[in-house]
């Protein structure tokens, strides 16, 4: 039987010794160096590239739920609504890509298919 045994080095310093210190918000084990005192996991996981990040944002504009994104591409939820949100930052103000509507009388705006939810209304509308 062949038995591989991986030696872990600290980032910073590249002392080997470490101690288990916990788990982060994402679940990865944490480490701690006694010689320099840094913090942090073993293997860091990758970054998404600009390519598979952008095919992720466009597979969500063609209504794709977050919940079947995270299970196809393995990113997490709060991850995608991260990038969302920057998306949102670059877009143009609402009052500039709205068209007027030709109206007689006074200029109207014409909004398609905006909603609001209000769970316990007193008066209905």
């Amino acid at each position: 039987m062949i038995i591989e045994t991986k030696v872990y080095s600290c980032r910073e310093c590249q002392s080997e010794d470490l101690v288990k210190n916990g788990t982060n918000a994402s679940g990865s084990s944490q480490y701690h160096c006694k010689a320099c005192g840094a913090y942090g996991v073993l293997e860091r996981t990758e970054r998404a590239t600009e390519e598979k990040k952008e095919l992720i944002i466009n597979v969500y504009q063609e209504r794709s739920s977050m919940r079947g994104i995270e299970r196809t591409f393995g990113i997490s939820r709060r991850t995608l609504s991260a990038w969302l949100k920057e998306q949102a930052n670059d877009l143009p103000p609402l009052e500039e890509t709205l068209q007027p509507v030709e109206c007689k009388k006074i200029p109207v705006l014409e909004v398609d298919e905006l909603w609001s939810f209000v769970f316990r209304s007193k008066g209905k509308v």
